[in-house]
């Protein structure tokens, strides 16, 4: 028994790369970062309609999110080379796919801001938090989309930030192996 403590406590765990970064910490908050992404896709299915297929981007990349949190808190708990070759390689392909997303999301935040406003001929809608207001459903609808995109933006940032350290951390670990 006092073998197989000595066999795990030899395997490399994951550079703390500064004094307070903590690895299983960080991949708990990339995990929720990436069902963040992964729950506001559902609702983005049905506003976006410039880009109707946007909500894939966040569904996809919130679900790799995940999967490279998920092989860090692994290889924390249980360190192994097949689970530190799938940090490293999962952390990397995270952040590749963030930075990609990133650039989508931009892209749709850009598009946002060049619709056109609504006629004046449209009935006023009554906002009853705000009172009496004359807009319409599309300013309403763009409004909203373009505050989901902003969020997503958010956490693709948050996500960006997340895999970078871990995937360092990742591949020091794996070079001093």
């Amino acid at each position: 028994m006092s073998s197989d403590g000595a066999v795990t406590a030899a395997e490399p765990r994951l550079h703390r790369l500064f004094p307070w970064f903590d690895p299983y910490s960080a991949a708990v908050v990339t995990i929720l970062l990436g069902l963040f992404q992964v729950i506001l896709s559902i609702p983005l299915s049905f506003v976006d309609p410039t880009l109707p297929k946007l909500f894939v981007a966040p569904l996809f990349i919130g679900i790799i999110i995940v999967v490279g949190g998920s092989f860090t808190i692994a290889y924390e708990r249980d360190p192994s080379r097949l689970l530190l070759q799938g940090c490293v390689c999962s952390n990397l392909v995270g952040l590749l796919g963030t930075l990609i997303s990133f650039c989508i999301y931009c892209y749709s935040l850009s598009n946002q801001q060049n619709k056109e406003p609504c006629d004046s001929t449209t009935e006023p809608s009554y906002d009853y938090d705000y009172g009496s207001r004359s807009r319409c459903a599309g300013d309403v609808l763009s409004l909203y989309t373009w505050n989901m995109i902003l969020l997503l933006v958010l956490y693709n940032i948050g996500a960006v930030i997340m895999h970078s350290l871990l995937s360092v951390s990742a591949l020091k670990a794996f070079k001093t192996e």
